[in-house]
């Protein structure tokens, strides 16, 4: 059966179902293109170790049984670092810091509770210890010999910390 004496019905149909499933690809792929830059835009979360105020906080740090010595050693080569530093927001970030410890005996299989007690907190920088680390510029991780250097004294607070909050104050 012919109409209009070119193609068969059948291959008529034929033809048409392609062209929609070309036009149907066509919507998809352009539509994937368009949605894959929208949510790479999603800006990054606000880092809650940056502070925006110079009003004093208390970070309460979680510090695995057993792991004390590593962590207050690891604590204290970064802050060094920090003090040793160039810029002087390091230097006033080292000097901002203060680790105390709480002085009482953790129950069985709870962490040792230590408070980094911040005054003032610099609003120019995070107190993140990753941050601090690798992407502040205070320590040199251009070469491998001294990322690794810092990779070990970062792994002293990764195998240490057990949780992070943080408390900040106002004076009544």
């Amino acid at each position: 059966m012919r109409l209009s004496g070119c193609l068969p019905v059948l291959g008529r149909r034929v033809m048409v179902m392609l062209g929609v499933a070309g036009m149907l690809l066509v919507a998809s792929s352009a539509h994937a293109q368009v949605a894959a830059p929208a949510q790479a835009a999603q800006p990054e979360p606000p880092d809650p170790f940056m502070f925006t105020s110079t009003a004093p906080v208390m970070v309460l740090l979680s510090i695995n049984q057993g792991q004390e010595a590593a962590f207050e050693s690891g604590f204290n080569e970064m802050r060094n670092g920090l003090a040793a530093a160039a810029k002087p927001e390091f230097q006033a970030q080292a000097k901002s810091m203060q680790l105390l410890k709480v002085d009482l005996p953790p129950a069985a299989g709870q962490p040792v509770v230590y408070v980094l007690y911040l005054d003032p907190p610099l609003t120019t920088v995070s107190y993140d210890f990753t941050k601090i680390f690798y992407y502040s510029g205070a320590f040199d991780v251009s070469t491998p010999e001294l990322r690794k250097k810092v990779d070990d004294i970062y792994a002293k607070f990764t195998a240490a910390v057990a949780g992070r909050n943080l408390w900040p104050i106002v004076k009544k």
